[in-house]
């Protein structure tokens, strides 16, 4: 009995002293409340947050609602591999290409969300539009230019097929030049043994 008490205390110890690191991370402009199990609930709704602040990897329940939130930076919420109920609505979401990810990101997460209270306000074209209706002709296209990586990776690439291709030409001219000379040699050995034959017959 003596055992089991003492390893209560120190899994409450534990517990204590986690809830306590947790709450630390919490973000400045939001509360948070641990759960019984493991986790944090984070409240951030009703904030006049205009970024998705940085968010504790062991959040479960996630509330950004009624904030002034217009897009989310990609891979925002990738980290977040506990979540189990998000709310973001009452944003005035700006539906343009930047928010593509926040909409992909929905459509694959499997966890409590309420999609039809999630609408565009901006621009005029979609306003009002619930996210799970938006497609990706209604969004406004991105111009982009190709990161200097990518260039470089797609230069290197195309010289890599260049030399491929020189290669099998080389080879394929190498196969050809070694088909002549192998025909030229049978050629001069079968008249080779047609003369010896000869003179031999012409010595009988």
């Amino acid at each position: 009995m003596a055992w089991r008490r003492i390893s209560i205390c120190i899994q409450l110890t534990v517990f204590i002293q986690l809830c306590n690191c947790s709450i630390d991370s919490c973000p400045t402009p939001c509360s948070c409340f641990p759960l019984q199990t493991r986790g944090l609930i984070v409240n951030c709704s009703s904030r006049h947050l205009k970024d998705v602040p940085d968010l504790p990897v062991i959040t479960v329940q996630l509330y950004l609602q009624n904030n002034l939130i217009t897009s989310v930076s990609p891979g925002a919420f990738d980290h977040l591999v506990s979540l189990q109920e998000v709310d973001v609505s009452g944003n005035p979401w700006h539906c343009d290409c930047q928010l593509l990810y926040l909409k992909s990101w929905f459509d694959s997460i499997p966890v409590q969300k309420n999609p039809e209270n999630l609408r565009c306000a901006t621009p005029n074209i979609v306003s009002m539009k619930p996210f799970q209706n938006l497609t990706g002709n209604d969004m406004i296209p991105c111009r982009r230019t190709w990161p200097i990586k990518c260039k470089k990776f797609f230069i290197r690439d195309l010289y890599m097929i260049g030399l491929a291709v020189l290669v099998l030409v080389l080879m394929s001219y190498v196969v050809r030049m070694a088909r002549k000379l192998a025909c030229r040699v049978a050629v001069s050995t079968s008249s080779r043994h047609k003369k010896t034959s000869n003179e031999s017959y012409k010595s009988k």
